[in-house]
């Protein structure tokens, strides 16, 4: 047990080594703006002219912008550290999908990537957080988004399975090599030259946190897919049929 114990602590350390350190690099690049464009004020103010003013005024925008995406990031680090305030309801996993699919309508068809979605017949109800969900399910649709800068293919499905409800987001992007697939919900990992790297982090956090498993497989040049397996509540023993789906 203390042996258990020490591993734990250890872990524990070595995750929110890892969190500071991220940290530290992000916010790195927004105070060092920070700091050029108070300088260029500084300088400014030294020889108020009309054009100094203008330019004061453009300095201060990317000060504000720069604050805001410090906000951010503190926003994101203090969700990927403290502990969640979920409240588990029952509640339909398809309808918050199928409000997702419409919410996202207009950024996927700019894009160019076309969306099927294809979900479990009768009852798709699971204890979830309908809050935490959809930003879970926003996370990966925009991850599968980012895969796709061509356009592609989104397809959404869920499933009745003896388990629970299987959910499955598929892309037709670029794919993630073998050696950075079990990175992907590192904190502050990511392939983007944009964005925190927390946001499959959050997605594994939610999920977890919703008492399901999540899953990610994925090949270069054909596309990635998560799994998502939410368990059934307290309910009746389910049926199978030969697919081992619940009828």
């Amino acid at each position: 047990k203390n042996r258990e114990s020490r591993l734990r602590r250890a872990e524990s350390l070595a995750s929110l080594t890892t969190l500071a350190a991220g940290v530290a690099h992000e916010i790195k690049n927004p105070l060092g703006s920070i700091g050029i464009h108070i300088q260029l004020i500084q300088r400014a103010l030294k020889n108020p002219t009309s054009s100094a003013l203008a330019t004061m005024a453009k300095d201060l925008d990317v000060i504000n912008e720069e604050i805001s995406r410090l906000n951010g990031i503190v926003v994101d680090f203090l969700f990927a550290v403290r502990p969640m305030d979920t409240s588990l309801v029952l509640g339909s996993v398809g309808k918050i999908l199928k409000d997702l699919v419409e919410f996202m309508d207009g950024e996927l068809a700019q894009a160019g990537v076309h969306v099927k979605l294809a979900l479990a017949d009768g009852d798709d109800t699971v204890l979830l957080d309908e809050r935490f969900l959809k930003q879970a399910f926003l996370n990966i649709v925009k991850n599968s988004l980012h895969a796709m800068p061509d356009g592609g293919v989104l397809t959404v499905t869920s499933k009745r399975m003896v388990s629970g409800l299987e959910v499955v987001v598929t892309d037709t992007g670029t794919g993630i090599p073998p050696e950075l697939l079990e990175k992907i919900f590192e904190p502050y990992f990511t392939t983007k030259d944009f964005g925190s790297g927390l946001g499959l982090t959050m997605v594994y956090k939610i999920v977890k946190e919703h008492g399901a498993d999540i899953r990610v497989s994925s090949k270069v040049g054909v596309g990635t897919a998560v799994t998502i397996l939410f368990p059934w509540p307290a309910r009746s023993p389910q049926l199978l049929d030969f697919k081992g789906e619940v009828p």
